[in-house]
């Protein structure tokens, strides 16, 4: 089992901040996607990023990575606490390679901020809800 890439299982009381700084690389395999916030596919993809004044946080991950898949509860929760200020979606890296190709994902889990369709900043690795929050911080709209 190689670490890096994933493959070791997750262990009761697994944190992402202490495996943030060691993502996976992605291999050329597929798989599909499950639940969650909205999924993405390279059909919907630009649709998406380019209908809101909001910024949108892509979280590309990999069914096959254990650091992606403890990642996304935390991503959910983001997602609920920070709705209506911000958008939340993810792609599956395996399905939808063409998207991970075009955006230079390299790593797993990746996240995306995208405004007006523009990448505005990314970050490789995983993050708890509340380092998400702090990350996002400066991209969100301030609210009266």
């Amino acid at each position: 089992m190689n670490r890096l890439y994933g493959n070791d299982p997750v262990s009761k009381g697994f944190s992402p901040e202490s495996i943030a700084a060691t993502p996976a690389r992605i291999p050329a395999h597929k798989r599909s996607s499950v639940g969650g916030p909205i999924s993405l596919t390279a059909a919907t993809f630009d649709q998406y990023v380019g209908a809101s004044d909001l910024p949108i946080v892509i979280h590309f991950w990999a069914r096959w990575c254990n650091v992606s898949k403890a990642m996304l509860p935390h991503f959910s929760t983001g997602a609920r606490k920070l709705a209506g200020r911000a958008l939340f979606a993810k792609v599956e890296t395996d399905r939808e390679a063409s998207l991970a190709q075009r955006y230079g994902i390299e790593c797993v889990p990746s996240l995306v901020i995208f405004r007006n369709g523009q990448e505005i900043e990314r970050h490789c690795g995983a993050m708890t809800a509340g380092q998400l929050d702090l990350w996002l911080q400066p991209h969100l709209e301030k609210t009266t």
